[in-house]
């Protein structure tokens, strides 16, 4: 018997969306296109129509010749069991996908079974959950739905996959999903799938242990999904299953919602910043990270590193360094840096330091500090924040002079370390730790503190309960004095790479909590000051005793030494003042959209970081109303904090002629200039070259050697600033990276454990500097342990060893 109600699933495509519905269509011309679509029929949306008009809807009772249909359609399949679907006029639009509101049934198999099945998919047209999803959407309440019968695919592994991440909106990937069995498994939300990432036809597993597919058949599901967004021109959802190792597609429809795609990527490799936890705010971005931008390259001026670029790129900050290629091009570049080591710029840069840079920006920022933004107009206002922008440019631009200057002058102490005594670079550090600068000032004004606060009881009490900044200094004024010169003096400095965080200065509570963590344990910051000089000294006389029967090696020593200790504290010592210049910037936005808030142009004060500084200057000039920009950037905003991108774009490229190839032909002094700037990045640049863990070894985790000593004590991981109130007294910190801003914590910190970093790095002079045991760059300390977690921190070997779990921490 010919059927005229049932359709093959062959005769079907496109234009006949508003008969057989969109899902059937789309199989129906995917299979006319060659793709792997089961077998099928369709049971088209106007036999319900026709049931619904004659208003026999309650029990959707099928009508005669639709039953005789099915009835003869199990027979030919002989007992093969179908997957019965529903398949609605509505469903699978761009923006509309009614994912999951409707229903479908699998195995079915037989006549009485098949009727059942039609009538399950028809009843899901009239459920609560689909009028629901339309009334949420506003959308009509259509009932137009007709059925895909498909032969039943015995999968042995199933899952969907898009064609485009739909969170980053990234169009070169695609994502696959997958798990053993039937696919529903993944749907229901009964199993954890394996996720893999497909790029350039390169299948990457980035999580799950269900080991469903292997990476050639994540691969192929990849193209799959790929050939479907090229004949729809547009990303795809698809769902398919792998039965006797042959791929079936089940379904495609248009991935709803997708975000835009990042940014195009500059060419070359770019790697996501260290420093940066977070997505760039748009003021931060448009105040702080230009005022830094320009003045970067100037860390390269005795290095043969070409470019050192910071790019934002899907709202995170990554950076490329580009070497000097080319003998034309590497020759001027040597011929640029001879000039000024002949010329003695280096020690010359950190002479004006002294002498003009920090005397200068120290009187300008202080002159800042004494303007109250509050008191100012408008017109005013504009020309601070303009004024002070423009100081922060210059204040970064010497930071960076200095940095660039350091570290050849540093290169060339660990270059003749190496060759004049054989020393590495740990040992080579020790020759300057415990320097004079402002790495530990912060911890010598606390310990006035503590010892104010053991003096007074009931200031001790206060702070050992929670007591506030007020009630301490109406207790003992002295106390109150102290704790605002500190914050003074060392509050007021931004604490990450924006400025959208509070200073100390502004969270005094901070600094009460480092007070409690020291009391009554005899913190003595000057001693440990003595200790570390002592330690400095002693090397300082094995070197100069070990040279002492060599007076050519022994000058060069000491003038090496002389010129490195002269420049290592600045890089700290200068950062600080850019920290304060942030700050002013800081002080002065907020009071930017304190104006906004009071005249209705911004719900919040603190939403005029959602701004660019350009533009909350316009809408405090034209009285514009942003609030609708300020959500729009919060949900980007958001979304990029949600979907941080890969740790990096492209490949770096190696050079040409690795410099070692070439280094032995040159000049004496050129070749001594190029080692040391060698010296100095490679050691900075975090090599590991420690006992690593092996790939199975769970409990231990490996990096740097950067501090010596072996520490035991609860892990506290802090991601960035906001984090900082949970660290207690003994933890092991275990953060992305520091900066100098967060050595007012290092007084409570038991040892040191960071993704990231060198051993001329921030962490690991802060870590020396306070003789706290540290293990640094471990790649992903801060994912694999937990707060609470003990472990011990050996940071002579690069290793720390996880004890147990933080179980009993949470339990208290």
């Amino acid at each position: 018997m010919t059927s005229t109600l049932l359709r093959s699933l062959d005769t079907v495509g496109l234009a006949d969306v508003g008969d057989v519905g969109r899902k059937s269509a789309v199989l129906g011309e995917l299979r006319a296109a060659g793709l792997p679509v089961p077998e099928g029929y369709v049971l088209p949306a106007e036999v319900l129509d026709r049931l619904l008009a004659s208003g026999r809807t309650d029990a959707l009772e099928l009508p005669g010749d639709v039953v005789e249909e099915l009835d003869a359609l199990a027979l030919r399949l002989g007992g093969t069991a179908v997957a019965v679907r529903s398949s609605a006029v509505e469903e699978d639009l761009p923006g509309v996908s009614y994912a999951g509101q409707y229903e479908t049934v699998l195995d079915v198999a037989g006549a009485g079974d098949l009727i059942a099945a039609v009538r399950t998919c028809w009843a899901s047209a009239f459920s609560d959950r689909v009028a629901t999803y339309q009334g949420t959407r506003a959308l009509g309440a259509g009932r137009r739905i007709g059925v895909l019968i498909q032969h039943m695919v015995p999968a042995e592994a199933a899952g969907v996959a898009f064609s485009a991440n739909p969170v980053t909106g990234d169009r070169n990937e695609v994502l696959v999903s997958a798990v053993r069995g039937l696919g529903d498994r993944l749907v229901s939300g009964q199993s954890t799938p394996d996720e893999w990432s497909v790029r350039d036809g390169v299948a990457v597993l980035a999580s799950g242990a269900e080991r469903a597919i292997t990476a050639e058949q994540a691969a192929l599901v990849a193209d799959l999904a790929q050939r479907i967004e090229l004949r729809f021109g547009a990303p795809q959802d698809v769902e398919w299953a792998i039965a006797d190792g042959t791929l079936w597609l089940l379904q495609a429809r248009p991935i709803t919602a997708l975000p835009d795609p990042p940014p195009d990527v500059p060419p070359g490799s770019w790697q996501r910043s260290n420093y940066s936890t977070k997505p760039l705010s748009p003021m931060g971005r448009s105040t702080v990270f230009r005022c830094q931008a320009d003045g970067i390259g100037h860390l390269l001026a005795y290095s043969l590193g070409e470019k050192l670029e910071f790019r934002e790129i899907g709202g995170w900050l990554y950076s490329s360094f580009v070497m000097t290629e080319g003998v034309d091009r590497i020759r001027a570049k040597l011929a640029t840096i001879m000039a000024g080591v002949r010329a003695d710029e280096p020690a010359a840069s950190c002479l004006r330091w002294h002498e003009e840079w920090r005397p200068a920006l120290s009187g300008e920022l202080a002159a800042e500090r004494a303007t109250d933004p509050a008191a100012l107009t408008d017109g005013e206002l504009r020309a601070r924040l303009d004024h002070v922008v423009r100081l922060s440019a210059r204040a970064s631009e010497v930071h960076f002079r200095l940095g660039g200057a350091g570290m050849l002058l540093l290169g060339q102490l660990g270059l003749a370390c190496q060759e004049l005594l054989g020393w590495d670079a740990p040992r080579t550090m020790a020759l300057l730790t415990g320097l004079p600068g402002s790495t530990t000032a912060p911890s010598h004004a606390l310990g006035e503190l503590v010892r104010l606060a053991e003096r007074h009881p009931e200031v001790r009490r206060l702070v050992r309960t929670g007591g506030d900044a007020a009630a301490c200094a109406e207790a003992d004024p002295e106390f109150g004095a102290a704790l605002r010169d500190y914050l003074d003096e060392y509050g007021f400095r931004t604490v990450g790479m924006d400025i959208t965080a509070p200073t100390t200065a502004e969270n005094p509570a901070l600094v009460l909590s480092l007070v409690r963590g020291q009391l009554g344990r005899g913190f003595d910051p000057s001693r440990a000051a003595d200790d570390l000089s002592a330690s400095r000294e002693s090397a300082v006389a094995e070197a100069s005793t070990a040279l002492a029967d060599r007076p050519d090696d022994l000058a060069r020593f000491e003038r090496a030494l002389e010129r490195a200790q002269a420049a290592y504290p600045l890089r700290d010592d200068s950062v600080l003042l850019s920290q304060t210049a942030f700050a002013l910037i800081r002080r002065g936005v907020l009071d930017l959209g304190r104006r906004l808030a009071e005249r209705g142009q911004l719900r919040d004060a603190q939403d005029v970081f959602m701004l660019e500084l350009d533009e909350a200057l316009s809408a405090l000039r034209d009285g514009t109303v942003v609030d609708g920009l300020v959500s729009r950037r919060a949900a980007e905003f958001a979304l990029a904090q949600a979907n941080p991108g890969p740790r990096g774009y492209g490949r770096p490229v190696p050079p040409s002629r690795p410099p070692g190839e070439w280094l032995g032909m040159l000049p004496p002094d050129v070749r001594e200039v190029v080692a040391a700037g060698m010296w100095v990045w490679r050691e900075a640049g975090g090599n590991l070259t420690t006992s690593g863990r092996g790939a199975d070894d769970d409990a231990v985790v490996s990096g740097i050697a950067a501090s010596n000593g072996t520490y035991t004590g609860p892990a506290r991981v802090v991601l960035d600033e906001t984090d900082w109130h949970e660290l207690r007294p003994g933890d092991v910190l275990v953060c992305p990276q520091t900066t100098a801003e967060w050595s007012v914590l290092f007084p409570n910190v038991g040892a040191l454990v960071t993704d990231h970093g060198g051993l001329l790095s921030h962490p690991a002079i802060i870590a020396r500097e306070y003789r706290v045991p540290a293990v640094l760059a471990t790649g992903d300390a801060t994912r694999r342990l937990r707060s609470g977690q003990l472990v011990t921190v050996d940071g002579s070997r690069g290793v720390v060893d996880i004890i147990d779990s933080p179980t009993a921490e949470k339990e208290q």
